[in-house]
């Protein structure tokens, strides 16, 4: 599956895919620091990444609402969009509890958001914005209208494309993580259409 949109395109995994990710997460992971700082990112071999991937890949129906997108610019994978859900007091729901087929009754979760742009010289161009908005469309056209984003204080960048986008404040927990010595707030931002 495909969706695209100006000069970027978000699409489904495909395992050419697996050296970027494991390049992103051995060596170039500057993207992670910047999305949880308080997190150690634990080692990928791309072996096993690729046998799950395949796996994943050859076995999602065909009408399977996807999860996940992988963010290509002008041709470049440079990251990926994904989700998942939370329920209304932004605790997790697990997949296995929820029908992801097209045709599925709708649940009471709500639909979170994420976003990793893994390239650098990409940041701050305003793609991250375009790619959410694709990417929210896409469950607008299955009848969802509920989004969250959670994050930190210190992520900038995010808090700005998520003001961008229209998302709100609906929570923040004081202090949750300690960063070079600084307290940060936990934050869970919130859009309704």
């Amino acid at each position: 599956m495909e969706l695209a949109f100006d000069n970027i395109t978000l699409r489904d995994y495909v395992l050419s895919d697996v050296e970027d990710e494991v390049r992103w997460t051995n060596v170039e992971t500057e993207w992670f620091r910047s999305d949880t700082p308080w997190m150690e990112l634990e080692p990928v071999d791309g072996n096993e990444l690729r046998a799950d991937m395949s796996a994943i890949i050859n076995s999602m129906p065909e009408d399977a609402i996807r999860w996940r997108f992988e963010i290509e610019v002008d041709g470049r994978h440079i990251g990926l969009v994904s989700s998942y859900y939370l329920d209304s007091n932004f605790e997790y729901t697990p997949w296995e509890s929820i029908d992801q087929r097209k045709n599925a009754p709708q649940n009471n979760s709500i639909r979170g958001l994420g976003i990793e742009i893994c390239e650098m010289v990409y940041w701050g161009k305003g793609i991250g914005t375009r790619a959410l908005t694709m990417l929210m469309d896409y469950y607008r056209s299955f009848g969802e209208n509920h989004f969250l984003i959670e994050t930190w204080s210190g992520n900038h960048r995010m808090l700005g494309c998520a003001r961008k986008l229209g998302f709100c404040e609906v929570r923040r927990t004081k202090g949750a993580h300690v960063i070079d010595g600084t307290e940060v707030d936990d934050l869970v931002l919130e859009k309704r259409f």
